[in-house]
């Protein structure tokens, strides 16, 4: 099979329409990200994203399976009572007990076993032969090491067994494995082992003021908030910035891309229906200054007046 991530364009943006799960989203494809899946797809093997929260790291598995299939991807949010054995099936118990205690018990299992995450993708592969699903296991690092440790033999070998059915094997057909993006913010240290079975993408922002600032821009853009000015685009990367660099110092989680496009999400909804370019720029920034700390102050020992201010500001833009 041709590798089918090949064709992605580096800085091309892709939208991503609302589910269920997700809200509606733009995706901006960089080359790293390109290259990680182009590599774990050709591999066989797992992509683990790493880096900050809010850095976009899950929105990879969403933007890879608009590009195979047009859908969304399985999804697995993990908790720290996840157990590894609920990602490839479970017993309901409950219901077991129940036809046991009224004598209609089905001693083959089938009845009771319900397949997990993994076993449903694998179950698309087998029923539709040009299928290419996408599994997300997202924030692995909620659980304790036990998770990864069980998965390694289910990565390695592309398959598992399920004892409950006679010890079924489940695996995918010719060889094909779902595309598995497993995201971490690093909040726990992964095993080793489990790390090696993985393709790696570590994808954090950039050091750099100016290129960072441009890096939350370049990615705001694509999330299609078409009222929003330069003036304020480029004011609210400088209010994540500011408020950036005093959570760290301090030692706090840092504010990012997922609290800018939080602001451009704001403004387009309080002046979308002002129709004179130049007045809605001046309210964008107005509502900036009045309400950027509630999107990025995240600890009450920040100061809640800190918003920087533009010296001068650009002619208004009608985007």
């Amino acid at each position: 099979m041709t590798n089918p991530f090949l064709n992605l364009v580096e800085k091309s943006a892709v939208e991503l329409a609302s589910s269920d799960r997700f809200p509606a989203a733009g995706h901006y494809w960089s080359q790293p990200e390109i290259d990680a899946l182009i590599f774990a797809f050709a591999a066989r093997r797992p992509l683990l994203v790493r880096g900050e929260a809010g850095s976009g790291k899950s929105q990879i598995a969403r933007a890879a399976a608009r590009h195979l299939n047009g859908g969304e991807p399985w999804v697995e949010v993990i908790h720290p009572r996840f157990e590894a054995l609920d990602l490839l099936y479970r017993v309901d118990v409950v219901e077991r007990l129940a036809d046991a205690q009224i004598q209609q018990l089905d001693k083959t299992n089938k009845k009771y076993v319900k397949p997990g995450r993994l076993w449903q993708a694998v179950q698309c592969l087998q029923d539709h032969a040009d299928a290419i699903p996408v599994l997300l296991i997202d924030e692995i690092d909620k659980a304790d090491a036990d998770l990864p440790n069980a998965l390694l033999d289910v990565l390695g070998n592309r398959s598992f067994e399920v004892p409950p059915l006679a010890d079924l094997t489940v695996r995918a057909p010719d060889r094909r494995w779902p595309l598995i993006v497993i995201t971490t913010n690093e909040e726990r240290e992964l095993p080793p082992a489990f790390i090696r079975r993985c393709a790696v993408l570590n994808l954090n922002p950039p050091k750099a003021d100016g290129a960072f600032k441009d890096w939350l821009i370049e990615r705001g853009r694509v999330h299609r908030h078409l009222a929003i000015s330069d003036a304020a685009r480029l004011l609210a990367a400088e209010q994540v910035l500011a408020d950036r660099h005093v959570a760290e110092s301090a030692g706090y989680p840092k504010v990012g891309l997922a609290e800018y496009i939080d602001l451009l999400t704001a403004l387009h909804e309080l002046t979308e229906a002002i129709a004179d370019p130049q007045q809605r720029q001046q309210s964008q920034i107005d509502w900036l200054q009045r309400l950027g700390a509630y999107a990025l102050v995240k600890h009450a020992e920040q100061d809640q007046g800190r918003a920087p201010q533009i010296a001068s500001q650009p002619a208004a833009d009608a985007e």
